[in-house]
């Protein structure tokens, strides 16, 4: 067998959590533990501490936080907000994802054939079979699938099945078979995350210049195969840029849309409304990050401040908007 060289991520932020607001807490946690495997990190409620004036959210005693996470990892989390009696209406309400904003959760998977069969039985159907993409070379050719799951959250399903040695596919199995692994229920914690945005450039200035990621893969899509996973029209053209941090998961998959019209989600995409609101980083310096955050353009949602981050424990964050975008960036402060 060729031996496929490891590679290492560069420098910079991965996504520490997706972060996002539920309609039934317990469905979620049956969705996002029960069939996707992850743990129960931290569950507690935060009706009366910090959580509330970093997400500018009106008094009430009934909110819960959850983290979720693989083994501990930093990188890839899921937190869950229930708002309780302020929550909101749910921030996805159009079918599809011709819309900017967050769009969706990606998974690695042992066996997504397998996997889509279980999730299908649990009412969590599939928009189409298991497609194969064949991307250039220098990609590969991994089989994804996408399922709608709670609370209007998108779920791309991802195998990495086919890649020639030196690809980005033989690299990532590599490196998941290797070094990481799947859990009981067959997946990884999220390893990309995709951001559709109006100003590509922008977007990208922001996640290079204030969060120090560096560009993975930059292609346009436009295959039959890929648009009708996507669901766009046939012929639609899309340019996407993967956004690396620090380890090999935590991506962020920015999508820019070449000529095609899209809703804007992201100025309803704020809590206390249900569904995916924001992206959080961990960095090294807050004040720093900050800096370059706003010499990109990024508007300040939240001034930093001190609490007890649910999973990291007392630090500092902030919130801003992404100056290409609009999507809720939020900062937090961890030297380690």
């Amino acid at each position: 067998m060729t031996e496929v060289p490891r590679i290492v991520a560069p420098e910079g932020s991965a996504l520490h959590a997706a972060l996002i607001g539920v309609e039934d807490l317990q469905r979620s946690l049956d969705f996002y533990c029960g069939r996707l495997g992850l743990q129960v990190l931290v569950r507690r409620p935060f009706g009366s501490d910090a959580l509330q004036t970093l997400w500018q959210l009106p008094p009430g005693p009934d909110a819960e936080v959850v983290v979720l996470a693989e083994r501990g990892c930093l990188t890839g989390r899921i937190v869950l907000f229930d708002f309780g009696r302020r929550r909101g209406p749910r921030i996805r309400t159009v079918k599809g994802q011709r819309f900017y904003g967050l769009v969706n959760l990606n998974f690695y998977s042992n066996s997504i054939s397998a996997r889509t069969r279980e999730l299908a039985a649990a009412g969590y159907e599939a928009w189409t079979p298991p497609i194969q993409h064949a991307m250039d070379a220098a990609v590969g050719a991994p089989t994804e699938v996408m399922i709608d799951g709670p609370d209007g959250i998108i779920v791309n399903l991802v195998e990495l099945t086919e890649g020639a040695p030196g690809s980005r596919i033989a690299h990532m199995r590599t490196y998941v078979r290797d070094e990481f692994g799947y859990n009981a229920a067959g997946f990884t914690p999220v390893v990309t995350t995709q951001h559709c945005v109006p100003d590509l450039e922008r977007s990208m200035r922001f996640y290079r210049e204030a969060l120090g990621m560096g560009v993975l893969i930059d292609a346009e899509l436009h295959r039959d195969e890929l648009n009708d996973f996507m669901q766009y029209p046939r012929g639609s053209r899309t340019r996407s840029v993967f956004m690396q941090g620090n380890h090999m998961f935590g991506k962020v998959a920015l999508n820019h849309p070449l000529d095609q019209t899209f809703i804007d989600l992201a100025p309803v995409a704020k809590p206390p409304r249900s569904g995916y609101f924001a992206l959080s980083f961990r960095v090294r310096d807050l004040r720093a990050a900050l800096a370059a955050a706003r010499a990109t353009g990024a508007a300040t949602f939240s001034e930093p401040i001190e609490l007890d981050y649910p999973g990291l424990g007392p630090t500092r964050a902030a919130v801003v908007r992404n100056p290409g975008g609009g999507a809720l960036q939020e900062l937090v402060e961890w030297p380690q």
